[in-house]
């Protein structure tokens, strides 16, 4: 019997993907639809979360035949990303890649206590969304820099859904400055017992001397809590782990080959029409032009100071064919140019570098789906 494939509303913004056998359900996942910041510009992406087939049922291909439908579903439906946390290498058999790392800072209660800054008035609340439009204020205003970190409407964003765990929803912990919310940590609610773990942190305008006053409220909660040591996830260029370096911490970074934050091309000229906005500031004292050819899809890049025009088509001899998931992993700034275009290319490398610099994706953690 052949299997049935279809596509249900679940509420706004979610999709169910599922595959009938015989009229038994055998495979299913969700669709989310996302807003992810790119500098300047947003992009809208395809969420891939709550891949599933029974353990009755697995084994049969059902799984992969559900996905290849939804990434179909997907270009169809016209979004220009899919993005997914994944097992480790399964997702790279449907076109996807890697595009971000995991990071973790972490001080020893020692090196905390060193830390001399303002004391400002604290609060921690075991309400997921104490304080949300304050706290999603200062994440749009201050995480711009990292491609692929959700956006966070503030009239519509309700408070941390999750911590680092997805059993439960992350305590807001806020600094305040005259009444005023000036940075903030979203802790996890059931850590182990030795750590003080936060899945996310932020500050006013990224201000070392807040980052400092954060830390410092975070060591004084870790000695309250009787912890032995604080973990923080954040990327490793994030101004807080710049701050903890002063006193002594650990930085940890993994990049697996396969799984994690993995992310493909759907669309390969709708999404670089999405980003325009950021790639033109980045094309300042830049001329040139090259063809980027993804699944038979084929795109030139004009760049001509502070102009970038995105023409369907091989107007250009300079043509760079890459994978959907290279092509997401090139435009997200996961892998520098240099490295990741073959040999026969290099020579668009510094037109392609200065559009596509090098960045550090990230999606913290409280936004995962």
């Amino acid at each position: 019997m052949e299997l049935q494939l279809s596509v249900e509303a679940e509420g706004p913004g979610w999709f169910r993907v599922s595959a009938l056998d015989g009229g038994s359900k055998v495979s299913w996942l969700y669709v989310v639809d996302l807003e992810l910041h790119y500098g300047s510009s947003s992009v809208k992406a395809g969420g891939v979360a709550g891949v599933y087939t029974p353990r009755e049922h697995r084994g049969k291909g059902y799984s992969a035949a559900t996905l290849r439908y939804a990434v179909q579903w997907m270009r169809e439906r016209g979004y220009p990303l899919t993005a997914l946390f994944g097992i480790l290498e399964y997702y790279h058999r449907f076109g996807y890649a890697t595009f971000m790392g995991e990071h973790t800072v972490t001080l020893s209660l020692r090196n905390a206590s060193r830390v001399e800054a303002e004391e400002l008035d604290w609060e921690i609340s075991d309400d997921q969304g104490a304080w949300h439009s304050e706290i999603s204020r200062i994440y749009e205003a201050v995480n711009t820099l990292w491609p692929g970190a959700r956006v966070r409407d503030p009239s519509s964003w309700e408070g941390f859904r999750k911590g680092v765990s997805w059993e439960h929803p992350a305590k807001p912990l806020v600094l305040k400055r005259s009444g005023k919310v000036v940075a903030y940590a979203a802790l996890e609610r059931w850590p182990s017992p030795e750590e003080l773990l936060a899945a996310e942190i932020g500050a006013e305008g990224h201000d070392p001397e807040l980052y400092r006053s954060l830390l410092k409220t975070l060591y004084s909660v870790a000695l309250q809590e009787r912890r032995s040591y604080i973990k923080v996830h954040a990327p490793p260029d994030h101004p807080f782990v710049k701050v903890a370096k002063a006193y002594g911490c650990t930085v940890e970074s993994f990049y697996p080959w396969s799984g994690g934050g993995m992310a493909r091309v759907l669309r390969l000229k709708d999404l670089l029409e999405a980003v325009a906005g950021e790639l033109e500031r980045r094309a300042a004292n830049v001329e040139g032009e090259v063809t980027l050819k993804v699944e038979g899809e084929e795109v030139t890049l004009r760049a001509r100071r502070e102009s970038v025009k995105i023409e369907e088509g091989a107007a250009s001899c300079n043509v760079v064919e890459l994978g959907p998931g290279e092509a997401a992993q090139l435009v997200m700034g996961f892998r520098s140019v240099a490295e990741l275009l073959p040999r026969a290319a290099k020579g668009q490398a510094g037109l392609l570098a200065s559009l596509f610099p090098e960045r550090n994706p990230y999606v913290w953690q409280p936004d995962r789906w």
